[in-house]
């Protein structure tokens, strides 16, 4: 008898986690977001859609209001370990030519290994539209991307971390002190 009510609870509570996991991984990114930026002419925007990914809900970014019949793809920011990425900071800087940036930061809680922030990266795309695909696609500046990196930012391990290119200013100075006008 106790091990059937030990064998119920526990068929209970695997069925409602599984159903906390199902309800909360339905679109919790913003389903459409479009801003207007000053990049690839007047009258541009970006727009953020909520997009299936191998592992969740992604986010996809696209440049509208450029091409008459078209929107540029951007990129697909996959979700990783289910957690939907968060686009904390769009921008455009420099002269010519100028630069598209965008931060994303993934939800990183470990509680168990004492372990709890979010993982950061910049990503900066040119002014260039590249035709692969049935989408035209805006380029990726790979090496600016790669100098930024990938950070972590909170709690690891027990030790804080900081990732020092969280927001639009703190790229803008190193942007600077990198010579980028």
């Amino acid at each position: 008898m106790r091990t059937h009510a030990l064998a119920t609870v526990v068929r209970v509570f695997i069925l409602s986690l599984s159903l906390t996991f199902f309800w909360s991984g339905i679109s919790t990114a913003a389903e459409r977001q479009s801003y207007r930026i000053p990049f690839l002419g007047g009258g541009a925007s970006i727009e953020f859609r909520s997009e299936q990914s191998q592992d969740g809900d992604g986010v996809g970014a696209y440049i509208t209001g450029v091409t008459a019949t078209r929107s540029v793809f951007v990129d697909l920011f996959d979700a990783e370990g289910g957690v939907t990425p968060e686009i904390k900071s769009v921008f455009v800087n420099g002269k010519k030519p100028k630069k598209l940036f965008i931060i994303v930061a993934l939800a990183a809680d470990r509680p168990s290994i004492g372990t709890g922030g979010s993982i950061y990266q910049v990503f900066a795309y040119d002014e260039r539209i590249e035709k692969r695909g049935v989408l035209p696609r805006l380029r990726q500046d790979t090496g600016l991307t790669k100098r930024f990196g990938v950070g972590f930012d909170g709690t690891r391990e027990g030790q804080s971390v900081t990732y020092k290119y969280k927001n639009a200013s703190a790229v803008k100075r190193q942007l600077l002190e990198w010579g980028y006008k």
